[in-house]
């Protein structure tokens, strides 16, 4: 039984680190359930330690979805442009996979740009895509985080 509890935990941790770069996939939250299978199946932890990485978890899953919004309103896109992000981003994932989701945010909020007929549109661009990347290192060092805590 308990060997089949940690083949669910590693899938759920490798799950969480493919979900922290592809946005279809909750990277962070898959990688808190891993945590939580190990305390209460393998390895009890410390319940307000628990509490704290869970507190984080949202935060970082919270602050992801608002940095790729930070990175082009920062940068002075409206509301095409920042939609332009999201929708060329899901695109990207489908259409161009692994790069798409980076070049489908980029172009989709240049487009969005030009539909606002703004003169920053390649800034604005750059200003997804950071927010993007960004948010996935973030997503990346919370959930490498929960794989060092099992491990060690």
């Amino acid at each position: 039984m308990e060997i089949l509890i940690i083949i669910g935990i590693v899938i759920l941790l490798l799950l969480g680190v493919i979900g922290s770069v592809i946005p279809a996939l909750p990277g962070p939250p898959l990688s808190y359930i891993a945590l939580l299978l190990s305390h209460f199946f393998i390895n009890s932890l410390d319940g307000d330690f628990l509490l704290w990485i869970g507190v984080v978890v949202v935060l970082v899953t919270i602050l992801d979805y608002y940095l790729q919004i930070y990175g082009v309103k920062k940068a002075g896109g409206g509301k095409y442009a920042i939609r332009g992000s999201i929708v060329g981003m899901l695109l990207g994932i489908f259409l161009f996979p692994p790069f798409g989701i980076l070049v489908g945010a980029f172009v989709g909020a240049y487009m969005g740009a030009k539909m606002e007929a703004s003169k920053h549109e390649v800034k604005i661009a750059f200003g997804a895509l950071w927010g993007f990347i960004a948010g996935t290192i973030l997503k990346l060092c919370t959930s490498f985080y929960i794989i060092y805590i099992l491990l060690f």
